[in-house]
Parts: structure tokens; sequence; C-alpha cells
């Protein structure tokens, strides 16, 4: 008789599981963007990027430049190999990583590289985002060794300086600037934002993992707030800008580029897919256990604020520094009782993107914003909030937008003066309430650790200030120590402490 063999069942162990599980060799559910087990232990979830085999860079016809400072003939031949992957890895993750909804996903997917190839402007801040998202997805690797260190290192130098390039060009482009180049000029500015925010949050993670940092990747001081005003200063500079550019040497409408058949789309190594992470803003323990706590205290703090206000309106009724504070006041007034109302309904804060925000109101027809693409005034629209959107993220940057340039001076001049020996005296003077305003708001940015480019940015500023003050003295800045941002910030820290501990191995 025959023996009787069975036929092996084949295994289906998968090796495509994100890097926080392989690293505590846990079984994931390959879950996009975040798997089930980083989901629950509010980690950063990120998978190994690999090359489809047997995928090829398409050859792409280079496209005539629109500015004169931009004439070289561009296209993928002249970019080279680690811009080319860079190029890739933008396509594929870090225009994935940061839309909000499908009409986000359009703008930083499709669009905005379909322009980067008329433009060499608009490419060098491509690349240069990419290098930064690049470099945050090592550092936040679980073991970052020596050779991490140098990849990192290598990557900021690179984005740093595509980062140089896209800002020469780009006061070169402004002075020479075409009608047909409106929509490559106005795209650079939300892209410089993102760089900018994501450049400092990765110098501030860095920091935090490697005591040794070069002394050349420290993370700056407050540059970053100013100019985070960059896509909304662009926005409405088109607006109330009339037309007197000069017609398009072609005759090729701004969408038309846009196509199947556009280099973007030759580019992928497969068709663009509509998958997406729609961070909104906190980490799923800072939303369940951190934003109820600031709810709760809010209101008070908000009052012990404004009393605060308008005791030195009182002392200095004149005086221009105590004026724009007030705006400043009201400002983050308004922003703080949107984000508490979306709050109050943990559920809806939780509901899925959708693109059904409405739209902006059609702009002058002799503006220069008129003859921009729809799709991308509705974009810089939502994301400096001209007309309301729901994400977090966006309220709470908004602040930045909303107060006035002379505000934004004072309070860097004054986190500068914190530390140094005039500080104290100063605090007593009306930039002790910049620095009570900004600080208030620092404590809404916390609610952003969830944002890859934002990250601990909130964390890191605010505890710079909160540290110095304790250590100055903080009946300086009110009556007693129990100020509400120094309060917020050792919650938050020791929320934090708990997380990592109950996710480490054996918790």
């Amino acid at each position: 008789m025959e023996p009787e063999y069975r036929t092996r069942r084949p295994h289906k162990k998968s090796r495509n599981g994100c890097l926080s599980c392989k690293q505590r060799r846990k079984k994931c559910d390959e879950r996009r963007p975040r798997c089930t087990r980083c989901a629950g232990r509010g980690l950063s979830c990120h998978y190994q990027l690999r090359q489809p085999q047997g995928e090829e860079w398409l050859p792409v016809s280079p496209v005539q430049s629109c500015s004169p400072s931009t004439l070289s003939i561009h296209g993928t031949d002249s970019l080279t190999a680690e811009e080319l992957e860079l190029l890739r890895h933008y396509l594929t993750h870090t225009s994935r990583v940061i839309p909000y909804d499908q009409d986000d996903l359009y703008a930083l997917q499709e669009g905005f590289p379909n322009l980067a190839f008329r433009s060499r402007t608009l490419m060098n801040s491509i690349l240069a985002l990419a290098a930064v998202c690049k470099c945050q997805d090592i550092i936040s690797q679980t073991t970052v060794d020596e050779k991490h260190r140098d990849q990192a290192q290598a990557l900021l130098l690179i984005a740093e300086d595509r980062h140089r390039e896209s800002l020469r060009r780009t006061q070169n482009d402004i002075s020479n600037l075409h009608r047909e180049c409106y929509d490559a000029t106005l795209a650079n500015a939300p892209l410089m934002v993102l760089y900018i925010l994501a450049n400092h949050s990765v110098r501030i993670q860095w920091a935090g993992i490697m005591p040794d940092i070069p002394a050349g990747f420290v993370p700056t001081q407050l540059q970053w707030v100013s100019l985070i005003r960059a896509a909304h200063l662009a926005y409405n500079g088109m607006l109330s800008d009339t037309d007197q550019a000069p017609e398009p040497c072609s005759d090729t409408s701004p969408d038309e580029s846009i196509s199947p058949t556009s280099p973007v789309c030759q580019l992928l190594p497969d068709p663009i897919t509509h998958i997406f992470s729609p961070e909104d803003g906190p980490t799923k323990p800072t939303r369940d256990l951190f934003l109820p706590i600031l709810a709760a205290t809010f209101q008070a703090a908000l009052k012990g604020l404004r009393m605060r206000a308008e005791v030195k309106r009182a002392e200095m009724p004149a005086d221009p520094e105590i004026v724009s504070s007030f705006v400043a006041l009201q400002a983050f007034e308004a922003i703080a009782d949107e984000v508490f109302a979306a709050s109050t309904d943990v559920k809806n804060s939780n509901l899925s993107p959708s693109s059904g925000h409405p739209s902006p109101a059609a702009p002058p027809p002799q503006s220069r914003l008129s003859h921009v693409s729809p799709w991308l005034r509705n974009y810089l629209a939502r994301v400096t909030m001209a007309t309301p959107t729901r994400p977090f993220r966006r309220t709470i940057t908004a602040f930045v937008n909303r107060v006035p340039a002379e505000y934004l001076t004072l309070v860097q001049s004054s986190v500068e003066h914190l530390f140094d020996g005039c500080a104290v005296e100063r605090l007593v003077a009306s930039e002790g309430l910049a620095v009570d305003i900004f600080a208030h708001w620092l404590v809404l940015v916390l609610l952003l650790d969830g944002v890859w480019w934002i990250g601990g940015i909130g964390a890191w500023e605010l505890g710079r200030i909160v540290t110095v003050l304790g250590h100055k003295g903080l009946g300086k800045l009110q009556e007693n120590t129990n100020w509400w941002p120094a309060s917020m910030y050792n919650i938050y820290i020791e929320l934090k402490k708990q997380v990592i501990a109950e996710s480490q191995p054996g918790s």
C-alpha cells in the first residue's frame, strides 16, 4: 500500500511588519498607517521601504523651467541619483504622511510634484522636505547607532543645502514673476513651512536621544515661529495684489500638466494610492489622558491670563507692545475655544477625514490669486485657515497667522532675554505679557505630538521657558507659582514617562 503523503501547508509568516514590532519581537498586524500595537501604545509606527523588484525609473521628457532664474532644462535627467531617491521617498512616503484628507493628498502627491518639474525652486523644496522626513524615519528607530547618526547628519546637510538654494531662487523668481509661474511660486510657501517645522522637530528629537549632537545641528531659537507665516503671507499677498504680470509664454493652462501621463505618474512604481495617514494632532495617550485635563483647567487659566493682561494695560495703556499682545490674546482665546469645543466630544474629534469642507470665496478677478489653479487656492486656504478645517494642527498653528508680526518679534526677543541677566527685570514690563500668552499657546502645541513634522516642538519650547522661569522665580510673572503652562508641562512630561514605561518589553 502506497504511503499517504500530505501536502505541506505553506506558512503565512510575514516579514513586512513595522520596525517597532520587529525590535520588540512582537507579531505585527501590518495595518497602515499605524499597526494596532503601536496605535494602542501611542508609538511611532514605521515600515521598511523596499524597492519593488524589476521596477526602474522611466524616462521623462525635460520640461522648460518657467522663470528666468531657472532657465536650465529640468526633468529627472537633471537630478542626481541621490536626488532621485529623495524624490521617490517623497512620492511614496512623505506625501502620504502629511495629508489630512483626499484634497490634501491630491495637492501633495500630484499637484506639487508636477509643478516641480517646471520649477527647480519647487523641486528643491520637495527634496529638502523628503530629506528631513527620511532623517526622522532613521532617528525614530529603537536603536540608533553611529551609522544611523552619520546617515541622519548627511540627510540634514542635504536638506539645508536644498532649502537654501530654494530660498535663493525664490527671491529671484519673485522679482520677475510671470503669470505662468504663479502656481509654482505659491506652492513653494506651504512646502517651506512644512520643512521649517520638520527640520526643527527633527533636531529636537535628535538632541533628546543623542547627547553628542554636533553643534551645527542643535535646535535653533524661535525663528520658526515667524517663518511659518510664509504660506499665510503668500496667499494673502496674491489675493491683494493686482495682476500686472505678462501673459504666459505658452497656451498651456495651469491644470494641463496634471494628467495620467504627467512626469509624476511615470515616476511612481505603481498607480497613486489613496492610502495616507490623517494625523490630526494628538497621539492616542495625549488625546485620552492629557486633553481632558487641559479642557477641565483651561477656563480658570484663561481668566487668570486675562486679569494679568488687564493689569498690564492699566499700567501702560498706550504701550504698542501691550496693544499687540492684546491682539494676540484675543487670537489665542478664539483658537482655544475652537480646540476645546471640538474636544467636548472625543468621538467627534476622531471622525475620519473627508473632503466636505467649505470652499473659499472666489478671489477678485483682477487679483493674482485668480490666476492660480483652483486646487492650489483651496489647499492654501485650508492650511492657512482662511477657510475652516477640522484638524487640530491647523487650528492651533493658525495662532501665528492671526497675531501681529510685531508680537512675534517681541516674543522672540523676550524669550532670548530670558536667558540673559536682564530677564527678571524685563518680565515685569510689557515683555512679560507677551511671554505669558506665548507660553499658554505652547500648551496647545503639546497636543500636536502626534504630527511627525511638529512632534516635540511644544514640549521643547515650553520646557525651556518653564525651566528658566522656575530658576528665576515665577513670582515675577504672577503672584503665585501655580502657573498653568508650568503645571500642564509637568503633567504632560509625567504622562509621557508613564506611556514610555508601559511600552517597554515586560511591562
